[in-house]
């Protein structure tokens, strides 16, 4: 009988998803090192100012509030990662995974993005001033609140992203495709969309003062009741009543 429930113990073990084990495991700090594997791991509210995290495993890691200032995070996979409110200003996450993972809030100024893969991700809230976004995938994206001030926003795909409340103050979304975006209430005060998809986009009550137009593609799009006109249009179009209106 005894052999019997010992059997039965080790084969209940052997059934019971390992990943559970490793949640909310304070890691050691032989761990946290490039390439590491840190899956799962409790990093909340840890200082990990400039850092080298580079190739890290960081799935399903808990970095609430963390200080990730300065860290390099390049080629990380940060899937599913619970990222609100850290703070990564200056960060380095070029080639990284992000996909669904958790950024409301978190300070990503001045952070590089570049050929990060961002599926799903929520970034509603964060502050992305002067962050490089350029050429990434955002489509459907919840960026309202965002705060992307001088973003590089370049060539991004932004198409359905939700940009309400967002402040692009002076953004460079030049040849971005914003096809079918929200962005009501948007601040795109001297912001460069020149050559932008911006089809079926919605731009109700949006500030559009110096805003750049040049080429941008405006088809379909909603933007009456603005709080300002914007500096250059494409040609056949004209601001009047603060609405943008085809000729």
């Amino acid at each position: 009988m005894k052999k019997a429930l010992a059997i039965v113990g080790i084969l209940a073990l052997s059934i019971t998803p390992t990943a559970c084990f490793a949640d909310h495991l304070e890691p050691k700090e032989g761990e946290i090192r490039p390439g590491g594997n840190l899956a799962h791991a409790n990093l909340r509210f840890r200082t990990l100012r400039d850092r080298n995290l580079s190739g890290a495993n960081l799935r399903f890691a808990n970095l609430l509030r963390a200080d990730l200032r300065g860290a390099d995070l390049s080629g990380a996979d940060l899937s599913g990662t619970n990222l609100s409110f850290a703070n990564l200003s200056r960060a380095s996450l070029n080639s990284a995974r992000i996909n669904g993972a958790d950024l409301s809030g978190a300070n990503l100024s001045f952070a590089n993005l570049s050929r990060a893969s961002l599926n799903s991700a929520r970034i509603n809230g964060a502050d992305l001033t002067n962050a490089n976004l350029s050429g990434l995938n955002l489509s459907g994206l919840d960026l309202s609140f965002a705060r992307l001030s001088g973003a590089d926003l370049r060539s991004a795909d932004l198409r359905g992203a939700i940009l309400s409340n967002a402040n692009l103050f002076r953004a460079d979304l030049r040849n971005s495709n914003l096809r079918g975006g929200i962005l009501t209430d948007a601040d795109l005060f001297g912001a460069n969309m020149g050559f932008a998809d911006l089809r079926g986009a919605n731009l109700l009550r949006a500030d559009l003062r110096g805003a750049i137009l040049d080429n941008a593609n405006l088809v379909g799009i909603n933007a009456t009741n603005l709080k300002a006109c914007p500096s250059s249009l494409p040609s056949g179009w004209v601001c009047e009543n603060n609405s943008l209106i085809q000729r």
